[in-house]
Order: structure tokens, then C-alpha cells, then sequence
């Protein structure tokens, strides 16, 4: 996996630009894409690649997420939750549409595609 690119897709999907502090994340996220693969997929298809920024983004995005409320509660205004919630749905929505492009090189458990009709 490049990690280079997943860095920069990174930077896109967050708006992020000091990857440097968010590194561990980052290799986390990339770790997490490379346990779920498939024993046949191949580690540098770029698809991966997007996978494992848009899981980073997730991560970056909960870590945000808990730190503005935890200083709004310690603040003692009221967070505003539809920001974090709906940036957090977004990032969710990331990932599981990368997961989808992903679906024959990972294995990820409890994950299933979902048709609607018949």
C-alpha cells in the first residue's frame, strides 16, 4: 500500500493537512485494511489505497467529534451535534461505499451487500 497516497487522500477526505501528528492513525487505518484482505487480493491495488484514507478519516472524525463535546460539556454551552454527527454519517458513508469497491479484495466480517426488491 502507498502510503504516501494514503496520506494525501487523506488530507481531501478530512481537510487535514498536518499528517505528520495524525500519522498513527493513519498507519492504524492502513493496518486495519491490510487485516481484512483477502489471502489473493493484491496489497498495492490503489483501491486499498482509498479504503484505508477514508477509515482514517473515520477515526479522525470520532477523535474531533469526542473532543468538541467533551469541551463543550466542559465549557458548559451545548455542543452542536449536528455538525459532528453529520460529519461523522459522511465518513461513515465513505467507508462502507470504499468497502463496497473493495468487496473482492477484503473479507470484512459481518459485511454484506444489500440488495432492495427481489
Amino acid at each position: 500500500m502507498d502510503m504516501e497516497r494514503v496520506c494525501d487522500l487523506f488530507t481531501l477526505f478530512s481537510g487535514e493537512t498536518d499528517t505528520e501528528t495524525f500519522r498513527p492513525v493513519i498507519d492504524a487505518a492502513a493496518m486495519e485494511v491490510r487485516q481484512i484482505l483477502r489471502e489473493d487480493a493484491d496489497e498495492t491495488d490503489v483501491r486499498l489505497t482509498y479504503l484505508a484514507a477514508a477509515i482514517a478519516n473515520l477515526r479522525y472524525t470520532e477523535i474531533y467529534g469526542a473532543r468538541e463535546k467533551a469541551l463543550a460539556t466542559f465549557a458548559g454551552t451545548i455542543a452542536r451535534q449536528s455538525d459532528s454527527a453529520q460529519q461523522l454519517l459522511f465518513a461513515k458513508q465513505l467507508v462502507y461505499s470504499y468497502e463496497g469497491l473493495c468487496a473482492s479484495l477484503v473479507a470484512v466480517p459481518g459485511f454484506q451487500f444489500r440488495t432492495i426488491g427481489g
